[in-house]
């Protein structure tokens, strides 16, 4: 799991520093504005299967989420919704012909299934959007994507 989410942070990291201000690998659960937007890749579990008698294969389900401080936006005009749409643009843009744009984290994921030989993105599952209140003072808007990714080992 820890080799396949250190791929996976490198690749996010290339193409979002700049626009993303610090990765974590784990929820870190209270994190300074300072440092937001973030990315957050969290594992969840790993799945084992037999193979054959010399390979496993085995899945890490793990998600990314893109964290914002939802109070820097609450003097936005509310039909804009600001924080909502940098979350939908910077997780799963799409460019005017209707494609996923390159830049966002889908498109990242899009263009990188393949981790490293033997190690790739097999399945986004789904994309789910939320408010959180990580403490008294920090609300955030979060956006998260489920991923698996596959790695066949021998024994």
């Amino acid at each position: 799991m820890r080799k396949s989410i250190e791929l996976l942070k490198t690749k996010l990291e290339n193409k979002l520093r700049g626009k993303i201000k610090s990765f974590y690998t784990g929820d870190p659960w209270v994190i300074p504005s300072s440092v937001m937007p973030c990315v957050i890749i969290n594992p969840m579990k790993t799945e084992t299967n037999i193979i054959d008698n010399q390979r496993d294969n085995h899945q890490h389900f793990v998600d990314v989420s893109l964290v914002v401080d939802a109070r820097q936006y609450f003097n936005a005009t509310p039909a804009v919704m600001v924080g909502t749409t940098f979350l939908m643009d910077t997780m799963e843009g799409e460019a005017s012909d209707g494609t996923i744009e390159s830049g966002s984290i889908l498109g990242i994921l899009r263009d990188n299934l393949n981790l490293a030989s033997n190690r790739h993105v097999s399945n986004i599952s789904s994309i789910d959007y939320t408010v959180r209140r990580r403490t008294e003072e920090l609300i955030t808007l979060e956006v998260v994507v489920h991923l698996q990714i596959d790695y066949i080992v021998n024994r």
